[in-house]
């Protein structure tokens, strides 16, 4: 796919990066990675020069950056959204450069004041003029036996009041650990999605009495499992964004930015 992405919330913590570094980069063609950020370094993996830093308020040198590309991704910072979001603001009409907006949200119900930064998110961008097809929610870290429609009732609720983004049920990556597993055998996920050693039937093939051994192959085996059924998903997650099914939001109502998150619940 080729476009140009931005991944944004007021809040930290919610999977903004690994969004645009797992989800985004991997499935778009030629992507160009911007970092707008001041205190996080980490990069996108993968992503190795074309990845550019920037700060929030340096609008002139992205919007000029991203006149140069057809498929780009945003990676905005918590550090640098309130200055990203006036520099938007200080220069009208330039949120049209971005295709669409992406919200990662943790699909947790106790995160109460998670959810009302998401919808700062979302009315802010609403005010900013974005229409509510080109704001997508991800919703991350859903524990493996929670329902979605549970954790997340207050983002539902909400969004049948005022359908100022687009929602869609199978835009979910649960919690994993595939990532600790990944540290465990020091690989990365690019160079363990392209590891196609056969480990269960290595297993079986390795005597007993090498234990150390059997016990390193049992981990890159698992690892591996973790990484593809995580791949997979992600897979999944992509088309219900970005797919011909894709849904479409409603005409929007005006939403407040001050809320009381109990009248969702």
């Amino acid at each position: 796919m080729k476009s140009i992405l931005a991944t944004i919330s007021y809040t930290g913590k919610v999977g903004k990066s690994a969004t645009a570094n797992n989800l985004l980069f991997p499935r778009m063609e030629n992507a160009t990675v911007f970092r707008i950020e001041t205190i996080n370094e980490s990069g996108i993996s993968g992503a190795g020069e074309e990845e550019q830093k920037m700060k929030g308020r340096e609008i002139e040198k992205l919007l000029k950056a991203l006149s140069k590309t057809e498929s780009a991704i945003v990676d905005i910072g918590t550090s640098n959204v309130e200055s990203f979001v006036m520099a938007l603001t200080q220069q009208p009409e330039s949120h049209r450069i971005f295709d669409y907006f992406i919200v990662p949200v943790e699909a947790n119900a106790a995160k109460v004041n998670e959810f009302k930064e998401a919808v700062k998110t979302f009315t802010m961008l609403q005010k900013l003029g974005v229409e509510p097809e080109r704001i997508k929610v991800v919703f991350n870290k859903l524990a493996p036996d929670a329902e979605i429609e549970e954790e997340m009732t207050r983002i539902f609720n909400y969004h049948k009041e005022f359908p100022i983004f687009t929602l869609n049920r199978k835009a979910v990556i649960h919690d994993t650990q595939a990532f600790k597993a990944l540290a465990d055998v020091k690989k990365t996920y690019e160079d363990m999605l392209a590891d196609d050693t056969d480990y269960w039937k290595k297993l079986k093939e390795t005597p007993l009495t090498e234990e150390v051994k059997r016990t390193n192959i049992v981990k890159m085996a698992r690892a591996q499992g973790l990484v593809k059924g995580l791949n997979a998903e992600l897979d999944g997650v992509f088309h219900s964004l970005f797919g011909k099914s894709a849904g479409k939001a409603a005409k929007a109502a005006e939403a407040a930015v001050e809320i009381d998150a109990s009248k969702f619940d």
